[in-house]
């Protein structure tokens, strides 16, 4: 008569636990695991490999369906349960991998809170990861960190605005690339080479540096060179959406048109894959992004037909940033909406364009003054003033 292990129980259930991960049910999946993980007479080593796939599992959870209390649960396993089954000394491996997941679940959560703690512990996880995890030992496992650590490096420095954390997320980034190299990783090296783009942009941006942003519009031509339409569609919008941005920038402190003409074709390619019915948030930003490189080209040019396009690009944004779902998002793009036609009004003399325009900033600023947003509303208060006034002088015309 065959006896049953502890190993063969938990492996049935950890079997069905990949079964249900696989369908995206993420929650059962981290309950299975964890029953495996529970079996009586397991060993350390495979006890921490389950409670490891219960805790990633609710990290997907939170992640894919954007669940703030699930990654707090998969942060507090990881911190409580599975970095004791895996001591440095005894687990080097497992203790390392724990350790990076323990970051990633931090740096996530951290990006959609305000408070900044989180963003700060995973830069200690990921210092005291890559004090262990040396080039030496695992030099695409430390390019993986690194390019992780450069990351929240990047987020934690945008946030606070320093400009030295941001230039250690660059570093990070470079650091990466060392080993990340386009021959030996080059689906990540295009993720890295995407990421450095990004804290080259911002960097740039924040110190007003066309140097810096002509480096991050090269990074994400390297990141198209693998990511390209055909292997990775939404991931190749996402490097032209962040293009897009760069070459704006760039293109507000040229004199001529065609780097914001650059822009906005950047903006249309990442259109056809960020579509409405795929990605609706995405469009929206991206739709919004449109807008901003339109309005600078219709001031630039002094077209109204590239205005009338920022707005209609604005207008769609409007379809999913609504007031409901995201109120901050809502107010500042109904604010781009109602610049682009204040510039139109002035540019066709167009009273009711200028009366469209001043409703758009009673809204915005009616919102900020209820949210008690001081420094936005005193901005939309001005562009409400020049509405006024413009409205009162087209009226007298």
């Amino acid at each position: 008569m065959n006896s049953t292990t502890p190993e063969d129980l938990a492996h049935d259930h950890a079997t069905q636990a990949e079964a249900a991960a696989n369908r995206q049910e993420y929650q059962q999946a981290s309950e299975l695991f964890a029953q495996a993980a529970s079996t009586v007479g397991l060993d350390c080593p495979l006890q921490w490999q389950y409670r490891n796939q219960q805790a990633l599992m609710l990290a997907e959870f939170g992640r894919v369906f954007r669940n703030n209390t699930a990654l707090e649960d998969a942060i507090s396993l990881y911190e409580n349960t599975v970095l004791e089954l895996a001591p440095l000394e005894e687990s080097p491996d497992d203790w390392a991998t724990t350790q990076h997941l323990l970051g990633n679940a931090l740096g996530l959560l951290g990006q959609r809170q305000r408070a900044t703690i989180m963003l700060e512990k995973a830069i200690m996880v990921f210092e005291k990861l890559l004090s262990v995890r040396t080039r030496e030992q695992a030099p695409l496992e430390w390019a993986t960190t690194l390019d992780n650590y450069g990351n929240v490096l990047g987020t934690l420095g945008q946030r606070r605005a320093d400009t030295g954390m941001l230039q250690q997320a660059i570093e990070a980034f470079e650091s990466a690339l060392e080993e990340r190299t386009r021959e030996q990783a080059p689906m990540d090296w295009a993720a890295t080479q995407n990421n450095l783009g990004t804290a080259l942009q911002v960097l740039g941006q924040r110190e007003k540096d066309p140097k810096l942003l002509k480096k991050s519009v090269d990074a994400y031509k390297n990141a198209l060179q693998e990511w390209t339409r055909e292997r990775v569609p939404l991931s190749w919008a996402t490097v032209f959406n962040n293009m897009g941005t760069v070459l704006r920038l760039l293109g507000d402190t040229r004199k001529g048109p065609r780097t914001l003409e650059q822009s906005v074709a950047a903006f249309h390619n990442a259109l056809a894959e960020r579509t409405r019915e795929r990605v609706p948030q995405e469009w929206a930003l991206t739709q919004n992004n449109l807008g901003a490189a339109l309005q600078s080209l219709g001031q630039r040019q002094g077209d109204p037909q590239f205005l009338e396009q920022a707005i209609t690009a604005f207008e769609n944004a409007l379809k999913e940033v609504t007031r409901e779902r995201t109120a901050m998002g809502w107010a500042m793009t109904l604010a781009n909406l109602g610049a682009a036609r204040l510039t139109l009004a002035e540019m066709m003399e167009s009273a009711d364009v200028a009366v469209m325009a001043l409703n758009d900033f009673d809204e915005v600023v009616n919102f900020f003054q209820e949210a008690s947003h001081s420094q936005y509303m005193e901005l939309g208060e001005e562009q409400r003033k020049k509405a006024q006034v413009l409205v009162k002088a087209l009226s007298q015309t």
